[in-house]
């Protein structure tokens, strides 16, 4: 292990880190090679961190956003009681070395956290940003609250599938993959996930009870639904779903979003439905009353080559 990876081991069990950018997640679903970071030190203390997942395409080195993890990028230890035109200020300093420790790569990708602001260190050592937005319920200790919240055909929907069907908690991630696969065969596409990566991310939330598989059926055990969310100490997530095509019209899904948000009442703050900038998507998420939140995505290409197929 290297010494950056030591430090960040460390600081990752010393201090509350977001669940996707926690050392633990990246040493355990990515190879020692696939993966490093970013470590900013002011003495002998941590002040910020930017892990990244290095692939290969092809012939070029690239740092993209992995599946499955729908947020990267920059985490900041900030001193105590500071003011904020010192905080942009400090900001500053500290990306600017974590940008420095970046390896030279083909091009950079990164969707940062929800709440990341000054991208215009990055802007100045030649990054670009696109505004993406999720949906994110802030605070959801007061469920009914949060149901009121929903618009009219979420919770018509709710209300439907609860007369039909039961949810419970499951241990077979192989369920999910196999409604994936046929879900994208039947559109004549590639579920792009290996069921190796899948797995491996159900098993880590599973063993850190950090995650839940949650499945809804009706009364002669058809499967119509299954939900993955996953969660820290700030939010829980909405991390991968699946229904099956016979059963689109059921409300399922929405039954199971409502169940995942209820359970994360009693684990978290707030639940982020992980955006989406489809706009059948955005328009579901949209229903369930969350806030619209942006995010950025922040990239780099070097390589002339992939600058011209990409333009």
């Amino acid at each position: 292990m290297s010494s950056k990876k030591s430090i960040y081991k460390r600081f990752c069990e010393q201090n509350n880190i977001p669940l996707f950018l926690q050392y633990n997640w990246f040493n355990t679903l990515y190879k020692e090679t696939e993966w490093d970071v970013s470590v900013e030190q002011k003495g002998d203390n941590v002040v910020g961190i930017l892990p990244y997942v290095i692939s290969k395409k092809k012939s070029f080195k690239i740092i993209t956003p992995q599946f499955l993890s729908p947020y990267q990028g920059v985490w900041i230890k900030y001193p105590d009681g500071q003011k904020y035109a010192s905080k942009v200020g400090y900001e500053k300093e500290v990306l600017n070395g974590l940008i420095e420790q970046l390896p030279k790569v083909d091009a950079f990708k990164q969707n940062f956290l929800p709440g990341f602001v000054n991208w215009m260190p990055f802007n100045w050592k030649g990054y670009e940003q696109s505004t993406r937005y999720t949906y994110i319920i802030n605070d959801v200790s007061d469920t009914d609250k949060v149901f009121a919240d929903f618009k009219e055909n979420i919770r018509r929907e709710i209300r439907k599938a609860g007369k039909v069907l039961v949810v419970d908690t499951i241990d077979d991630i192989g369920l999910m993959y196999k409604m994936k696969l046929k879900v994208y065969e039947e559109n004549n596409d590639a579920y792009p996930i290996p069921f190796s990566k899948l797995k491996a991310v159900y098993e880590y939330c599973k063993k850190n009870n950090c995650g839940e598989l949650l499945v809804a059926k009706d009364n002669d055990a058809n499967v119509h639904s299954v939900l993955l969310y996953v969660w820290d100490s700030e939010s829980a997530y909405y991390l991968h779903g699946v229904t099956d095509s016979e059963f689109k019209t059921t409300g399922s899904m929405s039954f199971l979003l409502w169940e995942a948000i209820k359970r994360s009442s009693t684990k978290t703050k707030a639940f982020n439905f992980e955006g989406s900038m489809v706009e059948s998507i955005e328009r579901y998420f949209r229903g369930f009353g969350g806030v619209q939140t942006p995010y950025f995505q922040i990239n780099k290409t070097d390589s002339k080559v992939l600058k011209l197929l990409n333009y």
